[in-house]
This record gives C-alpha cells, structure tokens and sequence, in this order.
C-alpha cells in the first residue's frame, strides 16, 4: 500500500523550500493536485505499485505542474526525498 500524501504536509514542505531559496508558491491547485499522486487509488486499488514509485510520480509531477515561482524540478527531488524517507 502506497501511504498518501495530504496538501497541508505538502504545504509545508514547500513553505520551508521557498523560505530557503527565495521563491515563492504560483498555484495552490498545482500543489493539491502533486500532493494526491502518491496515495492515488483507482477502484480502491493503488495507482502505484509501491512507495518508491509513488515518490518517483510524485517528483515528477511537481515537476511538470510547476506550482513554484521556479526551481520547481529541485523542490520535486525535496518531496521525493521526504516521501520515501517516511515511506520507506
């Protein structure tokens, strides 16, 4: 089982991340919506076969969703790192 990830912990990764390198957030819904990529269900039934692909996902889509002013490829290696430190 793939443990989710809330917006609110998201949040406060990006709130630390845009303190230390002096960017700020662009989109909210962006960050709600990266938040939901590791604990995605379809069914009942994970979208990800395990917490190291759900990390990987969710860098990824920070990436691509860019909800930070820049840097965002960086603050997704940072999520990805506090996802699976926790998860695996």
């Amino acid at each position: 089982m793939t443990p989710s990830l809330t917006p609110e912990q998201l949040l406060l990764i990006a709130d630390e991340f845009c303190a230390t390198h002096r960017v700020q957030i662009r989109d909210f819904g962006a960050l709600v919506a990266a938040a939901a990529v590791p604990g995605a269900r379809i069914d009942g039934i994970p979208v990800h076969a395990t917490s190291h692909a759900a990390g990987e996902a969710l860098a990824r889509m920070v990436d691509r969703l860019e909800p930070l002013s820049d840097l965002n490829r960086e603050f997704g290696a940072v999520c990805r790192a506090v996802y699976h430190r926790f998860t695996l």
